[in-house]
């Protein structure tokens, strides 16, 4: 059961996503086949045969022989929300944690499908993928998918990314978007990772990266702190030196500008969303980037 301040944040989502968050299908989304639709494709000459209907007046009446409009053909749209649960999710050092952060995040997407008629998928994953839902068209659905994710117990084991995206590789064959929803804190190698080029050749992939604050640098101090890895379990005095705390820094930059590069050579889109930040601005200004394309 969803907690009552949950429950307000997301009322509030909703309602906010109704009123600013953009069409699903502005931005790259078109459809690969040539048919009756509404997005322009190409002119070409009318061939014998073809239907008079879509013959383009003004280009005809330019080049005094008769063209054709080519549009997309109009198809569904489907959406699969990926959302990793592991351990690490829940970590948060300021009011919410990163569980609760990515919960209203996957919310927002959900909301922004629904009142388009979007077909939406789910999926859950840890180093493996525990459940996965193909996209329908399913407003309780929907809603069960965000009650399980609360309620889910979080996995033991390392992020993996790369279980999950073999997966939908294989069993996600509609052409669609994919929201990837984790810390990515992984050892995974998304930079050479032929199977995320593979599926970022098929589908349009958006990853949302969940960072908390306090990941970024070690705090302030001259002694030593210990840390322990809640996916493995295992614990580390860590100095809070000037030296230690620069590593540190240098060490989690590299690892967001890994992250950035991985994601470009795909290629994918990608929002960084702070947990101590309101989740949904940084998905607005990226479908705000795609739609002006």
């Amino acid at each position: 059961m969803l907690p009552d301040h949950l429950i307000h944040e997301l009322r509030y989502i909703e309602i906010y996503t109704k009123r600013r968050f953009p069409n699903l299908r502005t931005g790259t989304y078109q459809s690969m086949l040539r048919g009756p639709g509404f997005e322009f494709d190409e002119h070409r000459l009318y061939r014998a045969g073809d239907d008079v209907r879509r013959i383009d007046w003004n280009v005809t009446a330019r080049m005094n022989v008769p063209y054709v409009r080519e549009t997309h053909a109009d198809r569904e749209l489907n959406v699969v929300i990926a959302v990793d649960v592991t351990k690490s999710m829940e970590y948060g050092t300021r009011a919410w944690s990163k569980k609760e952060r990515q919960l209203l995040l996957a919310a927002s997407l959900i909301y922004s499908s629904l009142a388009d008629q979007v077909n939406i998928g789910f999926m859950m994953f840890s180093d493996k993928v525990l459940n996965y839902y193909p996209p329908r068209h399913n407003r309780a659905r929907a809603w069960k998918f965000l009650e399980e994710l609360w309620s889910s117990e979080s996995e033991t084991g390392e992020s993996c990314l790369l279980p999950a995206i073999d997966f939908l590789g294989t069993h996600f064959r509609q052409e669609g978007i994919i929201f990837l929803i984790s810390d990515f804190m992984t050892d995974d190698d998304l930079t050479n990772s032929r199977a995320l080029n593979m599926l970022a050749l098929k589908h349009d992939i958006v990853a949302v990266v969940v960072e908390d604050p306090n990941e970024s640098h070690l705090p302030a101090g001259n002694s030593s702190i210990e840390y322990m890895d809640v996916e493995s379990g295992t614990r580390k005095l860590v100095g809070l030196g000037n030296s230690q705390r620069d590593l540190y820094a240098q060490t989690m930059q590299k690892h967001h500008q890994g992250l950035i590069n991985a994601f470009y050579r795909a290629p994918m889109d990608y929002v960084f969303a702070r947990s101590d930040k309101h989740v949904v601005e940084p998905l607005l200004k990226m479908f705000s980037t795609r739609k002006r394309l």
